[in-house]
């Protein structure tokens, strides 16, 4: 009983290490991983670079994944590029294992005893990064120590070496186990630790290992595409992963036995090396095989997944995946793109409804109502999402950021509100009285609409990019705006002074819709703050 838990307990150590390291090395880069992506997949082969380099810092495949669409969706690389980057991520993630392969078990305690006073008492977020790397490391390797242990007081029984040989002899069946344990355990290194662990004791023979390993590959792109699906570029992506592992797979578990003979040369630390050698070469060769042939990979995924027309979509978050949720600094960067969606919308009503003022359109003033509605929609999901958010452990920087995406979230919300039912409104009422601004009142207006759906793609500019000269620029409109009002209501009254019929007649719809452009514009400048009130931001 007491093995049984051990190895349980060996099992949740891997699987929090695993965590730990990720989270740290989340801390130490932050937002680097995007920039690293952006700046270094300008071809499939520097693609392939910049995968490895990023499963590396970020010992996550969902979270490369992410990142990888997210730079898509941004324009900063190409579909097949992506592919490019997923090969290369695959070799990197082999790393942890080839760690977990060596049994210097005294490196746990010096990885375990560096991390611990830079974890708890690191003021930097780098050192806290660095310290809590460190501890993910120590853990990792700590686990392989406690299952080996674990397993080893059932080396002898003979009835469990029989159960093993008898799975070595079949490896399909050992490889579907495999994928079906890692779907369970969400983590591929958790698998094919387990499999180091039980090949290390004895206790499975090595061509069982290295079928494990080659379950678990194919189990983390199932795992992608399950938490990919709702997207057609992350589906892309993970169909052509899938593809990519299960080529291997096809190729590999025929030749298990050639396989391991000819890596056991090649392993000086004995079995155990043998099963990481077989997950690096795995990955290498799927790399070496599949990279030349990417670009005609993505045409036919192209085809095999097409894009559905907008119109046939339900509407909903594009971009609110939950499996970033586990990230802060993913989900935050997936709410931003949503909340700049949303930014889009908002946009497209105002310059709609300055079109329902010169049309006189019922039909299109009824389109403009049915977008607020769409806005409604993504503030909710956006204010749910991000809530969730509040269950992960975030640094200051992250904190303040969630502040503001959840400000400019409700500013939009709000300014989609006055576009429905003040602005709209005004536009039906014109229609309904049948009635035409005067010249002069129109030019001001028109000009005024202008002035004020400019502000707006300033404040969205500002809020992606955090830039203080726009945030400073909008905050100086604000007054400009705010002064330029009080002189259009005095010339509009001096027309109607003058006694101009227009004037007349639309003097309560003019003056209330430059009363509520000043207002949606007071809504924007909220954006600046933040971003000037913050020291790194």
């Amino acid at each position: 009983m007491l093995e049984q838990l051990n190895f349980l307990a060996g099992i949740a150590l891997m699987l929090y290490g695993i965590r730990t390291l990720r989270r740290g090395t989340e801390r130490l880069f932050g937002s680097r991983l995007r920039k690293l992506l952006q700046t270094a997949t300008r071809s499939n082969l520097r693609g392939l670079g910049a995968g490895f380099i990023l499963s590396i810092l970020t010992p996550s495949s969902t979270a490369v994944a992410l990142l990888s669409v997210e730079a898509i969706n941004s324009g900063f690389v190409t579909f097949q590029q992506v592919l490019a980057v997923m090969l290369g991520a695959n070799i990197g993630f082999t790393i942890t294992v080839q760690l977990l392969a060596f049994k210097f078990y005294l490196w746990n305690a010096a990885f375990i005893a560096l991390g611990v006073p830079l974890f708890v008492f690191g003021r930097r977020q780098q050192v806290v990064g660095t310290g809590q790397s460190l501890l993910g490391v120590g853990f990792l390797l700590l686990s392989i120590q406690m299952l080996t242990i674990a397993v080893a007081p059932i080396r002898d029984n003979n009835d469990v070496r029989e159960v093993m040989r008898i799975l070595a002899s079949h490896p399909v069946w050992l490889v579907l186990f495999a994928t079906m344990l890692e779907l369970i355990l969400q983590s591929p290194t958790a698998t094919i630790g387990i499999g180091l662990a039980l090949c290390g004791g004895g206790i499975m023979p090595l061509n069982g290992a290295v079928a494990v390993v080659i379950g678990a590959n194919i189990g983390i792109a199932v795992t992608a595409l399950v938490a990919g699906f709702s997207h057609v570029d992350t589906r892309r992506m993970a169909i052509g992963n899938l593809l990519f592992k299960l080529a291997g797979a096809a190729v590999c578990v025929p030749m298990l036995p050639l396989l391991v003979d000819a890596l056991r040369p090649l392993s000086l630390a004995g079995d155990t090396q043998v099963v990481a050698n077989a997950h690096t070469l795995f990955n290498v060769a799927l790399a070496l095989v599949f990279l030349p042939l990417v670009p005609s990979l993505a045409r036919w995924l192209e085809r095999l997944v097409p894009s559905r027309r907008t119109g046939e979509e339900r509407f909903g978050p594009q971009y609110l995946d939950t499996a970033s949720l586990g990230s802060p600094a993913l989900a935050l960067g997936q709410a931003t793109r949503e909340i700049l969606r949303m930014a889009d919308i908002v946009q497209d009503m105002l310059v709609r409804a300055h079109r329902t003022f010169v049309e006189n359109s019922a039909a299109l003033c009824e389109e403009v109502q049915q977008e607020d509605d769409k806005v409604d929609l993504l503030n909710t999901e956006i204010k749910a999402y991000i809530t969730r958010l509040r269950e992960q452990a975030m640094n200051p920087e992250e904190s303040r950021r969630e502040t503001a995406l959840l400000g400019f979230a409700y500013e939009l919300e709000t300014i989609g509100d006055i576009i429905d039912k003040n602005l709209i409104e005004l536009a039906k009422k014109k229609i309904m009285l049948r009635v035409e601004f005067s010249k002069e009142g129109w030019s001001e207006l028109d000009e005024f609409f202008g002035k004020v759906q400019k502000n707006l793609e300033i404040a969205a500019s500002a809020f992606a990019s955090r830039d203080r000269l726009l945030a400073t620029e909008l905050l100086r409109h604000k007054h400009q705006i705010h002064e330029e009002e009080i002189e259009l209501r005095a010339r509009h009254f001096h027309r109607l002074h003058a006694g101009l019929a227009e004037s007349i007649e639309t003097s309560a719809v003019h003056l209330d819709v430059l009363s509520n452009l000043k207002s949606i514009n007071s809504h924007l400048v909220g954006v600046a703050y933040p971003i000037l009130e913050a020291k790194t931001f």
